[in-house]
């Protein structure tokens, strides 16, 4: 029999100051396998942390019949080691000293009953593949290897109910394949929120956040994907009829107002010539004008009826259009890139010569931890490289996985200022409102954004750039966008003019967009060091 994870009713979250990101939700999750969709900025992370007991909602509650395990999408800075990432350096350290002798009562109440950590660290690193150090800097792991390590500590526990917040963003193909399986056997069930149209093939119902509320689609991808389709065909014919029946309605109202015109002028000639008294002349015309007032009355109440049918119907296209998402046409001119002995600061070890023109377009791949990143970083001039020389144009512009280039605490209209100066407010407002980002949600911090707001936020930068950059570096700019986003980050990359580095996992979005030349780091063997 299944089970009931979680229920949730009457859910909703409002930040403080700020009108409701969702309101009223209710739902269900049993231990089967779902997913939570919904466009960038939509509260599905928001949600989802609700879910976790992660965040308080100001509305509604929730119930867990399940101990739950949960995945955030973005994570604080940590400066310790491997062990101490996973919360296990200090029982590790205890049990080391126990084992050379130790008989403080300390080391034992650290320790507790937990006797097997160590060998239980190493299943973990064992299931996720390298890095197998647990005494290594977090910070020197690349994001899919970060990734890995949580899922292997979060998949040992086969009775918790797993929420997973985009776990396939930073993962290389190998890491996917790893995910697709352990989501497979997990017997716990789990709630994905992703993007990953593999990732979703393989769930039974499929949950879509929007202003409307929380909608379940019962069945994977293949069919959501299907049932929107007809939905958006469905809401661009809704809106063409409210449309034309609005034009039909002005039309006849017009007609009318002539008629009752007409009317009033003849009756007032026919007045005229009547020898009549004052008064009954006086009260036909107060009648006349009743009628005229009351026409226009109805008309007015007919035309806001209408109009309010012709604003559901688009606010309902809407919902199923992709907001204007561009990477500029202007056309690289100056040299772009050129590495010369190149070793990455991380990872790959082998020197790397290669010459990239003008308006070519390079696809950086490997496994994760074989340098990508670290490599880009060093193109951009963040970071040094171990041995080579680099030559790029002067401007040059990194969008990577963790949007660097944005600062938290500043709003979107105020980093996107900062970062493609030269235009009015009127403008970059503007700009802003093509991505989603409409009146006050262009004075939020960017730091609050969701992921995909995050990332086309930074993908302005390029788009209302007054000057053309030499050289675009991107690294999977693709992980964070909902999936109308990625589609139109596909065309965008396909027309876009200027030289370009991508990094990215998905066979889709390297296809769409024209590989000129590929480039692959390899990971290099690094020896298995026992566990602290």
């Amino acid at each position: 029999m299944t089970a009931i994870a979680i229920i949730a009713r009457q859910l909703g979250f409002a930040p403080v100051g700020h009108d409701p990101v969702f309101n009223e939700i209710d739902a269900t999750y049993a231990t089967g396998r779902h997913a939570l969709v919904g466009r960038n900025g939509s509260g599905k992370s928001l949600l989802a942390r609700v879910l976790a007991d992660e965040l308080a909602p100001t509305q509604g509650h929730v119930t867990r019949h399940m101990d739950i395990a949960y995945l955030p999408q973005r994570w604080t800075s940590f400066t310790g080691s491997v062990a101490s990432a996973l919360r296990l350096d200090d029982k590790l350290d205890a049990l080391r000293r126990i084992e050379a002798g130790s008989t403080d009562p300390m080391d034992f109440h650290v320790l507790g009953d937990d006797w097997s950590v160590r060998e239980r660290a190493r299943h973990w690193l064992d299931d996720a593949g390298p890095p197998n150090d647990l005494a290594r800097p977090w910070a020197s792991l690349s994001g899919g290897e970060r990734v890995r390590l949580r899922l292997a500590q979060m998949f040992a526990l086969a009775h918790h109910f797993l929420i997973l917040d985009e776990p396939g963003n930073h993962l290389d193909q190998c890491g996917h394949r790893w995910l697709r399986e352990r989501l497979a056997a997990h017997t716990g069930g789990y709630l994905l929120v992703s993007h990953d149209r593999h990732l979703l093939a393989d769930v039974e119902s499929i949950d879509e956040l929007s202003p409307r509320g929380l909608r379940r689609h019962g069945g994977s991808y293949a069919s959501y994907a299907a049932h929107r389709e007809t939905e958006s065909q469905a809401a661009e014919r809704q809106l063409d009829q409210a449309r034309r029946e609005h034009r039909a309605l002005e039309q006849r109202q017009q007609q009318e107002r002539q008629r009752l015109t007409q009317r009033q002028q003849k009756a007032g000639r026919e007045r005229a010539n009547a020898n009549m008294p004052t008064i009954l002349l006086d009260r036909r015309k107060q009648r006349s004008q009743d009628t005229g007032a009351r026409l226009l009355a109805a008309q007015r109440a007919q035309r806001a009826r209408l109009l309010a049918h012709v604003l559901q119907a688009r606010e309902h296209v809407d919902m199923h259009r992709v907001h204007r998402f561009d990477l500029g046409h202007q056309a690289a001119t100056h040299a772009s890139l050129q590495l010369e002995g190149a070793i990455p600061p991380h990872g790959h070890d082998q020197p790397i010569d290669l010459h990239l023109t003008p308006g070519k377009r390079l696809h950086l791949h490997g496994d994760n931890g074989s340098g990508k990143s670290s490599l880009l970083a060093a193109i951009s001039g963040h970071r040094p490289l171990r041995a080579g020389r680099i030559r790029r144009g002067k401007r040059t512009l990194l969008i990577d996985q963790y949007c660097s280039l944005l600062r938290d605490a500043q709003s979107a209209l105020d980093n996107l200022q900062r970062l493609s100066p030269g235009h009015t407010p009127t403008h970059y407002r503007d700009y802003l409102a093509g991505i989603g980002l409409r009146g006050e949600r262009a004075d939020l911090p960017a730091g609050t954004l969701s992921g995909g707001e995050r990332m086309k936020l930074a993908l302005l930068a390029l788009d209302s750039a007054t000057e053309p950059y030499d050289l675009l570096l991107l690294d999977e700019a693709d992980s964070h966008l909902d999936l109308d986003s990625r589609a139109l980050l596909e065309q965008a990359l396909a027309s876009y003019r200027g030289t370009l580095v991508l990094v990215s996992h998905d066979p889709a979005l390297v296809a769409a967009t024209r590989i000129d030349k590929e480039l692959r780091l390899h990971k290099p063997l690094a020896p298995i060091t026992p566990g602290r």
